[in-house]
């Protein structure tokens, strides 16, 4: 297996305006993700079944052309699980890659279990074992050891006849319900959490009133956007722990503050008088400016009725087209459907809509589904 490191500009041109020839190309990213709320990139990898390259973005290039390479509509990008791969692309390349083929999601429509790692699939298509000793290494150290090397160049190395591999398995159809399915992977990967939503995805938070809710809207808020700002990973700022406890017992002075944040001495000098502040902000809000107490699904009557009867449908709709019953809709996307019309979330609220609710999945389910619709 032969590879080229790029580290010279004019090296990564000449690949580019090669690669871009290309129908498919194989990809595949290393990043780290020590304490930083987003990835920090480490290295670029493409195989177009001939060549690989390794691109090292330490190397002070010009990636402009890297990233137009991802958006150009002619050559389909291939990538196996790209969920962080796509967050890579949208935080460093402000790009959505198009159109892209998920090998992981391909191996769910085939009737594979769902999430079919990188290494159980090249065991499992092509009996080779491959080495992941190295996918826990420094990524963003200098020089980058052979192993390291070797071990990327083999990420799309065998991604690719794996590829060639699903996709002869697949349908016309299937095939295009992979490259949807891509797209709205990475639209999701690409949305931003509005800051007065950031308290929704604080655990336990269904247990708070809405004084409590005031408060936590406050501080989740606060705590997300001083994390975009700082790239940290939000446990960095303040554990999720307790920025609960802070809007559970609403403490209005330090004495109170110290109690809640287990003697972090740091905390409290970091931030202690800006979480009272916001704390004091939450109780200053008026009645009707509280967010409405979390209702978990459970709670609501007749949910495990409502859940099965959609499970059913899917269940139905899921056979007609030949499409596994996880891959056209798992619990969890199912719930999402149930809570966004029993809670009235929207869109205008900035709100993901339902999976769903978009894509080759609503051309499917919303004639069966119209009730929910």
């Amino acid at each position: 297996m032969q590879y080229a490191l790029i580290t010279e500009q004019k090296n990564l041109d000449l690949a580019l305006k090669d690669y871009s020839t290309k129908p498919i190309l194989a990809i595949d990213t290393e990043f780290m993700r020590r304490r930083t709320l987003y990835p920090e990139l480490a290295l670029l990898q493409i195989y177009d079944g001939n060549n690989i390259s390794l691109i090292d973005p330490t190397a002070n290039l010009d990636l402009s052309g890297f990233w137009q390479l991802m958006e150009n509509t002619n050559v389909i990008k291939v990538l196996h699980s790209p969920s962080e791969d796509l967050e890579v692309f949208s935080r460093h390349g402000n790009c959505i890659p198009k159109p892209l083929f998920d090998t992981q999601f391909a191996l769910s429509l085939l009737g594979e279990r769902n999430c079919v790692g990188f290494a159980n699939m090249v065991e499992m298509l092509l009996d080779e074992q491959i080495d992941k000793s190295e996918s826990r290494t420094n990524w963003l150290q200098r020089p980058l050891t052979k192993a390291q090397l070797d071990y990327a160049a083999a990420d799309v190395f065998y991604l690719m006849p794996c590829y060639e591999l699903i996709v002869n398995k697949l349908s016309e159809q299937k095939q295009a319900i992979v490259v949807s399915e891509s797209e709205l992977i990475a639209n999701k990967r690409a949305y931003d959490t509005p800051l007065e939503l950031a308290y929704l995805d604080i655990k336990n938070a269904w247990q708070l009133n809405p004084k409590q809710l005031a408060v936590l809207q406050q501080v989740a808020g606060w705590r997300l956007n001083r994390a975009r700002e700082k790239n940290l990973a939000l446990n960095f700022i303040i554990k999720e722990s307790i920025v609960f406890e802070i809007a559970k017992q609403q403490p209005t002075h330090f004495g109170a503050l110290k109690r809640v944040c287990e003697g972090d001495h740091a905390l409290i000098n970091r931030y202690g008088k800006t979480l009272i502040n916001l704390v004091k902000l939450g109780l200053e809000k008026d009645e009707s400016e509280h967010p409405e107490k979390i209702k978990r699904l459970i709670d609501f009557t007749g949910y495990k009725k409502s859940l099965k009867e959609m499970r059913a449908k899917l269940e139905f709709i899921a056979n007609q087209h030949d499409i596994p019953l996880d891959a056209l809709a798992s619990k969890k996307q199912m719930n999402q459907l149930i809570s966004w019309k029993w809670k009235g979330k929207s869109e205008e609220a900035g709100q993901l809509k339902p999976d769903l609710m978009c894509s080759w999945r609503k051309v499917i389910v919303q004639t069966d589904l119209k009730e929910w619709f």
